[in-house]
């Protein structure tokens, strides 16, 4: 039953590997998933409250699954009542993470699915155990030899367990085969092979004796051979866990070298991430096998006792020892199966009343923050105030999401893969800034209702690109997503309602994006003409110029600073960046690529990264996917600042005339996104987190051999 409920687990949640007949993916439907994922939570709670309230409702004795037994000692029944209230702790703690990772319903990767299905029913096996640890005549009973042997219902626990064991091995393995890939160096995952074998031979002959024993005592001698495999279960499990103990301080070890000896914020940063996440999982990884490795010696001794005791010096003792060690283990590979599911190991953040008194006596101590201000200030107060009020126009992510949900209302012929960020700029944001409460104003302070907000975030983009995937690419950078594939099609329906639950529920939907097609005010610049290759893709139409009055201030506009205008917002990018940054030093710059990467053709998109790069801003580049990386890495090592474009020419002019070296330029940037540590290799390094752990901790490794040999 278990494994029929684990493949239509696996089969109905694979998000992306579901296929029409004409072997094209088709979009989830959300729709079903959270449907599942909310009948999956009502059974969880029902069977937990069967499992938990009807023992305290129904004396026991009322409620049996076999033949009665007398009741123990004194001593016995204090040891079963504690192991009653222990297991029914475990068994509310374990609902808690039964609902936990089945609420997170958007998780439908097939790894994740899989993870999600191993917390289900290993909390399952611990409201059966505490069945068992209730009603003790449902592990023990009499055979028709008036020996004890286990009932039926045991028996099912039992091999649940052995089966729940297995999977969660199997999910361990997985990570240290990634980790060992990634390190480059053979960590001892071959003897892991060894232990999937014993794992899965235990469940076969347990099955078969347990079984056998029961309705054939001849197959009785089958129990001590499941004896001698969970002996050697219980050596494997603790030799695993030492193996993993070396695997993951060694890890750490090197992923900390790496981040003292890092140079650039986004090394430092994956660096960090690989710390913690190494720091957590060389301790949490060896306490649950060697819990795992208790439960099962405690069954052998259990199985010691039933077997060569007599049967009437037979106590309870051992069956509750087991019992409880069964589901301490089992809560506790619950807990870590959620863990690695759906905790994004970061640096902690201090409290919040911590953060406070740290301002309030930095603000004291610095006096004022004009001295953060001066950082980045010309001089020149109308250029300064001008760059300021450009560098607080950010957008919250919930009103991106609102402004894309509202586009086929505001633009009936939207479609999502033929309209590009132009086309929205030129027919939603520009009619719906014009004449609004606010003036002929930027589209941030629409969407914000006026308000000014400091931005956490930057996002380089092309407006070449489909508006859908600047969208997504936002939102992926949100999520911590390498790449935006899987969220185009969670934009539209079931699926948006899907992503803004995850986002609300991630606590996402307020952080704070600098998008240049809402930040910068249009009607100050091109609304008034439309150039004739702006046909719209769907209509065949020309976008209608803008009727505003709004004064047009190009980068030549009176009145001037070295050469460029003054109220111009589209020549203040550097200076901009440089505001933002120091205002907010944890702002970071999102590089959201389009599908054929011409954002790496765009004059201003590639000064950007440079800038970000100088004033050592972290970097994030989103992809469409690791494959469309791969398809275009080659392409990418030929680019060269001379020949990228602008839509005014003089723009391109404006930034060569800024660089010095066009060839140490290009150098620099092509290290920026191939070098070590760069975009590209990051961005690989996305993908997995473990992989990630395995490339930092590699670096690391080398590292230290050339600094030994130096």
């Amino acid at each position: 039953m278990a494994i029929w409920c684990l493949r239509n687990g696996l089969d109905s949640e694979s998000s992306d590997e579901s296929f029409d007949s004409e072997g094209c993916k088709k979009p989830t439907d959300w729709a079903s998933v959270r449907r599942r994922a909310l009948f999956r939570t009502a059974a969880a709670v029902v069977l937990a409250a069967i499992a938990i309230l009807v023992p305290i409702i129904k004396p026991a004795g009322t409620l049996q699954f076999c033949h009665p037994e007398e009741v123990g000692e004194e001593g016995e029944v204090m040891v079963e009542l504690w192991v009653q209230v222990l297991t029914s702790a475990i068994s509310f703690m374990c609902l808690g993470l039964v609902i936990s990772s089945q609420m997170k319903w958007w998780l439908t990767s097939p790894f994740l699915s899989r993870v999600r299905w191993h917390v289900l029913l290993d909390c399952v096996n611990v409201w059966l155990f505490h069945f068992l640890a209730t009603h003790p005549s449902c592990g023990l009973c009499y055979g028709v030899d008036g020996k004890r042997g286990l009932s039926i219902f045991a028996i099912c626990c039992h091999i649940f367990f052995w089966f729940n064991k297995l999977m969660g091995f199997t999910i361990i393995k997985t990570h240290l085969t990634m980790l060992e890939r990634a390190f480059e160096r053979s960590l001892g995952v071959q003897f892991l092979e060894f232990l999937f074998l014993l794992f899965g031979l235990s469940i076969l002959v347990a099955s078969v004796a347990f079984v056998g024993a029961h309705v054939a005592p001849h197959l009785h001698v089958l129990i001590l051979v499941v004896m001698v495999i969970e002996s050697v279960v219980v050596l494997s499990c603790l030799s695993v866990a030492t193996l993993m103990t070396y695997v993951f301080w060694s890890a750490h070890s090197y992923a900390k070298l790496e981040a003292a000896e890092s140079k650039r914020p986004a090394d430092a940063e994956l660096a960090l991430k690989a710390v913690h996440f190494s720091k957590r999982m060389r301790w949490e990884a060896p306490l649950n096998l060697t819990l795992v490795a208790i439960a099962f010696a405690l069954h052998v001794l259990w199985l010691c006792q039933l077997h060569w005791a007599d049967q009437e010096h037979i106590h309870t003792l051992p069956e509750m020892g087991f019992l409880f060690a069964a589901c301490l283990a089992l809560a506790n590979c619950a807990r870590f199966a959620n863990l690695l599911s759906l905790v994004e190991f970061s640096p902690q953040k201090p409290k919040h009343w911590r953060s406070m008194s740290m301002t309030f006596f930095r603000t004291l101590s610095n006096g004022s923050s004009d001295s953060e201000d001066t950082k980045w200030k010309t001089g020149h107060s109308s250029w300064d105030a001008k760059t300021e009020e450009l560098a607080r126009r950010g957008v919250t992510l919930r009103a991106l999401l609102d402004f894309y949900s509202s586009l086929p209302g505001r633009m009936p012929h939207f479609d999502p893969e033929k309209h590009k960020t132009t086309d929205i700029v030129r027919q939603v944001i520009i009619p719906m800034s014009q004449g609004s409460s606010y003036g002929d104003s930027a589209a941030a302070l629409v969407m914000m209702e006026g308000r000014e907000l400091l931005p956490g975030r930057m996002v380089t983009h092309s407006w070449s690109n489909r508006f859908a995937c600047l969208v997504a690419s936002v939102v992926a950078d949100a999520l911590e997503l390498p790449s935006y594939a899987s969220i185009l099609h969670r934009l539209e329906g079931e699926g948006m309602l899907a992503l803004k639950s995850e986002l609300y529920w991630k606590n996402k939907l307020d952080i704070t994006y600098w998008i240049c097609c809402f930040s910068i005010n249009q009607h100050a610049g091109i609304c008034g003409v439309v150039p004739s290759n702006l046909q719209d893709p769907v209509t065949g139409e020309l976008p209608e110029p803008c009727p505003c009055a709004h004064h047009k201030y190009w980068s030549d506009s009176e009145p001037l600073k070295d050469g460029q205008s003054v109220k111009c917002e589209m020549n203040k990018f550097d200076d901009m960046m440089n505001c933002i940054y120091s205002l907010n030093p944890k702002c970071s710059q999102v590089i959201a690529v389009d599908l054929d990467f011409n954002l790496f053709t765009r004059a201003w998109c590639v000064a950007e990264i440079h800038q970000a790069q100088t004033m050592s801003m972290s970097q994030r580049m989103i992809i469409f996917s690791e494959e469309n990386l791969k398809k275009h890495e080659v392409w990418l090592h030929d680019l060269k600042v001379q020949e990228m474009k602008a839509s005014n020419p003089q723009d391109v002019a404006f930034i060569l005339s800024k660089i010095d070296d066009p060839q140490r330029f290009d150098a620099e940037v092509k290290n920026l996104v191939f070098g070590n540590g760069g975009l590209v290799q990051a961005c690989h390094m996305g993908f997995e987190r473990v992989s990630l752990l395995g490339a930092v901790a590699q670096q690391g490794f080398h590292r230290s051999l050339t600094s030994t040999i130096n």
